[in-house]
């Protein structure tokens, strides 16, 4: 399952996942593909935001779209960390587990802050995927951010780690502490998916 990923998309770091899998079409970095066994979201990207998502699920024929202007827009954090969330999939339907949504820091080489409180006392089970976009950086060099991961990953296993991503790679996240900042001058969103198992996962209500 995770071979098939790595075939399709670029990772920046090794998929440790359970039932969550990542790609985008072949080819094709701007449309991207999330599932599970039951769930599957379509992403189609328009530069650095989400144009629209398509849900389906096992047992139901008719897909469901959600479009740019009907997610919700949070802003999170402050300062240098202060960033619009756009969340697309979210608590109440039409996905069972799946949330999905949109990151976008606000500024350049700016951080994303502390995670949700149900992540600060780390579950196993957790299984959640960053698709980075950057833009900007020097002229001349591909944009680099800096994902921190500091927990554990679905089957438990501890993580404390710090590694580099590029544009249009995805990441496992962990449950946990999870910051990502980009290097000087470089602008960060990422599409986030997770699965809210619990309903003590769910980041907003």
């Amino acid at each position: 399952m995770h071979k098939e990923n790595n075939m399709l998309a670029q990772w920046s770091n090794t998929p440790k996942l359970d039932s969550l899998t990542a790609s985008h079409l072949p080819g094709n970095p701007s449309v991207l593909i999330f599932k599970t066994n039951i769930e599957r979201a379509r992403v189609v990207l328009d530069g650095g935001d989400i144009k629209e998502v398509v849900f389906t699920e096992s047992g139901n024929q008719k897909p469901i779209l959600v479009k740019a202007e009907e997610a919700h827009r949070i802003v999170v954090g402050e300062g240098n960390a202060e960033r619009d969330v756009y969340h697309f999939l979210k608590p109440g339907g039409p996905a069972p587990t799946m949330r999905l949504g949109i990151t976008k820091h606000r500024g350049f080489g700016t951080w994303s802050s502390l995670p949700h409180d149900f992540e600060l006392n780390p579950e196993v089970g957790f299984e959640e995927v960053f698709f980075h976009i950057l833009t900007g950086g020097v002229r001349g060099r591909e944009p680099v951010a800096w994902q921190r991961g500091k927990g554990v990953w679905h089957d438990g296993k501890p993580v404390d780690e710090m590694w580099p991503v590029k544009s249009h790679t995805f990441s496992t996240i962990p449950m946990g502490y999870h910051p990502v900042v980009g290097e000087p001058g470089v602008h960060v969103s990422y599409v986030w998916v997770y699965l809210a198992k619990h309903a003590h996962w769910e980041k907003v209500k």
